[in-house]
């Protein structure tokens, strides 16, 4: 079944599409719940998902990220408790704001991510011209790609910065790159369980001149940030037009 952004609700603010602002940006969602002023929760009780989360999308000219921290609810059977100067130092090490309570698509958490489900800040297609090597790199990673034009592919590389690695505790479990070309959905590409330093990469074919190529990555571990523990994702995507 096609999902699109366009049948989410007005609330998502998330976008998971590669943006061509031209300009690299950090867009954070904003801190709405009460326990972002400091207020604790009932005892006994463990604190919502939404309480306890962290975003930070991140857009250069050519590609787009995500990062999402989800906190575990308990610490040693313990529910979680963060006042607000623990809220703002964990969010200033994801480079990112508390969450707030809200409403977000399942399919951009999950990554499920639609061509033709731009939010507004989408202008067009960046451009990867035949056999150059570019990469595109934000606090979150580093992109690259090239149009392998003689061989109708294109490959793609992908490197978790060494920010976000401070705070990965284990293995990166990555879905696999989905990609669409001039709209139409293809075969995804292999998925890998692997350390935090791999140098994920793939081949996208086939693709020919004046193809519109559309791909993204998900990718989830564990993290420790500031001595808590939780869970965290990763969703890079790209937009491109091949050109010989």
């Amino acid at each position: 079944m096609h999902l699109s952004w366009r049948s989410a609700t007005a609330s998502v603010c998330l976008a998971l599409a590669l943006t061509a602002s031209g300009a690299a940006g950090t867009y954070a969602a904003p801190a709405t719940n009460k326990s972002a002023t400091g207020e604790t929760h009932l005892a006994g009780v463990a604190p919502p998902a939404e309480d306890r989360t962290f975003i930070s999308t991140t857009a250069t000219a050519t590609s787009e990220t995500t990062l999402r921290v989800v906190l575990d609810a308990k610490s040693h059977g313990v529910p979680l408790k963060l006042t607000r100067a623990e809220r703002e130092r964990i969010a200033a090490i994801v480079h990112g704001r508390p969450a707030g309570r809200r409403t977000v698509a399942p399919e951009v958490l999950s990554g499920a991510w639609q061509p033709g489900s731009e939010t507004g800040r989408k202008k067009g297609p960046g451009t990867l011209r035949c056999d150059k090597n570019p990469s595109w790199s934000d606090a979150n990673g580093t992109l690259s790609a090239r149009f392998n034009c003689r061989y109708g592919t294109i490959n793609w590389g992908y490197k978790i910065s060494t920010r976000v690695k401070s705070f990965i505790t284990g293995n990166v479990n990555e879905r696999g790159v989905s990609w669409w070309n001039n709209g139409k959905r293809k075969p995804k590409n292999a998925g890998h369980v692997v350390g935090k330093s791999y140098h994920f990469h793939g081949t996208l074919k086939p693709v020919k001149h004046d193809d519109r190529v559309q791909f993204q990555d998900y990718m989830t571990f564990r993290v420790n940030i500031g001595g808590r523990t939780g869970t965290g994702s990763l969703t890079w995507a790209a937009d491109v037009k091949a050109k010989k």
